[in-house]
């Protein structure tokens, strides 16, 4: 009894975090020029261009980095407290120093490497908790809904933008009523899709 209310509750917190984390990474990646553009209104082009860039990559790295911190908080919870640790540090040192010394991607090697190594932590971890976690839960069926309604806000998000933004003089109004589109169809996709 205690192993299924055990997997229930891991279950619901994927659920909750996919939920949360997706549409924010959706958001981050479609919208990261304006949303730079509309934060750091002095960056000359070639700046917003780069910041743009690693914006768009650390979104989508919003999902595996709020997965490890929920893999790694299910781990410790049945007792396994060294192998997220080991995990992480692997993840980290390996995938990031490689990256972030490469000379050709310079400081786009910082969120690509970010982004790999918070997959490979992801990686690490489900390997783990397959080999040592009998009452573990079941990921993708439960991101997969979430993940579905953050892919149609993200696009139908950007499509949003690109119209506004050239139907309308103010790309900062377009920006923001593009943001507040996104909340609204994710809140409707999340209802209907749940």
């Amino acid at each position: 009894k205690d192993l299924a209310e055990a997997k229930a509750t891991s279950e619901s917190s994927v659920r909750t975090m996919a939920l949360i984390a997706m549409p924010c990474a959706a958001g981050l990646f479609v919208m990261a020029e304006p949303v730079i553009r509309l934060l750091c209104s002095t960056y000359t082009e070639d700046k917003i261009q780069l910041a743009a860039t690693m914006l768009a990559i650390l979104g989508l790295t919003v999902i595996f980095n709020s997965l490890v911190l929920l893999l790694n908080a299910i781990m410790q919870a049945h007792g396994d407290v060294v192998t997220p640790v080991v995990n992480m540090l692997i993840g980290e040192i390996i995938v990031n120093y490689i990256l972030v010394g490469q000379p050709n991607l310079n400081i786009v090697g910082a969120p690509i490497g970010t982004f790999i190594c918070y997959i490979s932590i992801t990686a690490l971890d489900l390997i783990a908790m397959k080999r040592h976690i009998s009452a573990r839960p079941a990921i993708f069926k439960n991101i997969i809904r979430p993940g579905l309604a953050s892919a149609i806000m993200g696009a139908a998000t950007f499509m949003v933008y690109r119209v506004l933004s050239n139907a309308i003089s103010s790309w900062k109004l377009a920006c923001l009523l593009s943001l507040a589109f996104a909340v609204v169809l994710y809140a409707v996709l999340a209802v209907f899709l749940r």
